[in-house]
């Protein structure tokens, strides 16, 4: 499909026709990466970053993982001496 380059400013814009936009959803961000000398253009998540972790933490626990057993206990001289609880 044939689309139209544009002037933005200093910079250069790319017509989506609406036929394609609609296979990228409702995704406002998308990642260009050049490939073979063309573009890939993927739309981008709109989940937010660490949004699926409390999710990922009960998934863990499911599975036999707990808490406790994630911590390691490394004392040093600074926790024996400066720290104050």
């Amino acid at each position: 499909m044939e689309t139209t380059i544009v002037k933005i400013g200093n910079s250069r814009g790319l017509i989506i026709p609406k036929k394609l936009l609609s296979t990228f959803g409702e995704a406002k961000q998308v990642d260009i990466q050049v490939k073979d000398g063309g573009l890939i253009i993927t739309p981008l998540s709109e989940i937010k970053a660490r949004s699926n972790w409390e999710q990922l933490f009960y998934d863990a626990i499911a599975k036999g993982f707990t808490p406790e057993n994630d911590v390691i206990d490394i004392e040093n001289d600074f926790d024996k001496k400066d720290w104050t609880w």
